[in-house]
């Protein structure tokens, strides 16, 4: 079989869509005791850095089989496939985390109706069947839900505008700037789930044409917005009560008589960005897997994450407030770790020895 193809679009979007879970669960809340009215300048902050950190990847994984080769180029392969097995661990951590943050969701958009061993397992085959098929045909249907989660996004923020009060944002003192940098940190841990999609670097499609970047814009502009009018409506008190402030800003625009209950309705979209994240988990974790074992099957090895991460979901947290509070820290340092200090260190080390290839080449010759 050949090898899938993404085109740029695809793959932006694709790890978009993945990142709009944990976005939405954990920013603002984790920033605020940090950066407090600051915490969007946080977010505006780390974007810059983000995207630079994911070109170096790109850059990366371009002269290689993908980012798995060429880490275990930069590595070496013992120590190379020693980093990747952390990598699949880690992400066996992340989706089993996921899966269980999703079926509280919809738990908690049913209210009276439901059980958390009902949603669990049922979240599991929706993922282990999406996650079996082929990798172009998940990417096209994480375009569909990326559309379906922007326009639900939009109209919140849209119909959220006439609560933002300035006060609330601004102003910001010249002491608040190390809270600020600061800030910096968990958004970057936030970001970090998307290292498992660039993994998926070597499925890019290798021709002329290139992406001109408006999905980056979109999703980057529509980030900071996100955080603003959330922190505009509400301010940094009311805002740290919530669990979600983004689900508390759609109950708010609910109209008496007209449509109620909208915090329910966007919290069951919600699993389309659940979906596709689990999904960018998997097939990234697949990449890696093939980088230690080349001949690694896609179905046999779905299987034998998704199965495993039920368990681990069901059986590893006491409560909700366990798992979500998992999320709040253990994963956003680890994600920090993992998915961005990690990264920066291989790309280092990479660099400087095809540095050193291309310069003993240009010396023989």
């Amino acid at each position: 079989m050949g090898r899938e193809e993404l085109s740029g679009v695809q793959f932006k979007i694709l790890i978009y869509t993945g990142l709009m879970a944990p976005v939405v669960e954990l920013l603002p809340s984790i920033v605020l005791p940090i950066a407090g009215k600051g915490v969007w300048l946080s977010v505006l902050f780390s974007l810059p850095l983000a995207v630079l950190l994911a070109k170096g990847l790109l850059h990366m994984a371009n002269g290689h089989t993908g980012l798995a080769g060429a880490i275990q180029m930069g590595c070496g392969v013992w120590v190379g496939k020693f980093i990747l097995i952390l990598y699949l661990l880690w992400g066996e951590w992340l989706l089993a985390l996921r899966l269980r943050l999703c079926a509280q969701r919809l738990l908690s958009a049913g209210e009276r109706d439901g059980s958390l061993w009902f949603f669990l397992p049922v979240i599991a085959v929706l993922v282990l069947w999406m996650s079996r098929g082929k990798l172009t045909a998940f990417a096209r249907t994480a375009q569909i839900f990326f559309w379906i989660l922007l326009i639900c996004t939009v109209l919140i923020l849209g119909l959220s505008l006439t609560q933002v009060k300035m006060q609330h944002l601004l102003p910001v003192w010249r002491e608040d700037i190390q809270g600020i940098l600061t800030g910096i940190m968990p958004v970057m841990g936030t970001l970090g789930y998307g290292i498992y999609g660039m993994f998926l670097s070597e499925n890019l499609r290798k021709d002329k044409t290139t992406s001109k970047g408006y999905e980056t814009i979109g999703f980057l502009s529509l980030l900071i917005a996100q955080q603003v009018v959330i922190l505009g409506s509400f301010g940094t008190a009311l805002t740290e009560r919530f669990s979600i402030p983004f689900f508390a800003l759609a109950k708010s625009v609910g109209v008496e008589g007209a449509f109620q209950r909208v915090e329910s309705m966007v919290a069951a979209i919600w699993m389309f960005a659940d979906v596709a994240c689990m999904g960018m988990l998997l097939y990234g974790m697949w990449n890696i897997a093939k980088g230690i074992y080349t001949h690694t099957p896609q179905k046999s090895f779905v299987s034998c994450c998704v199965i495993p991460a039920v368990v681990i979901g069901a059986a590893a947290f006491s409560d909700g407030y366990t798992a979500e509070q998992m999320g709040r820290e253990v994963v956003v340092i680890g994600n920090l770790i993992l998915g961005v200090a990690l990264p920066v260190f291989l790309y280092l080390i990479w660099y400087g020895k095809s540095s050193g290839i291309k310069n003993k080449k240009s010396v023989d010759k």
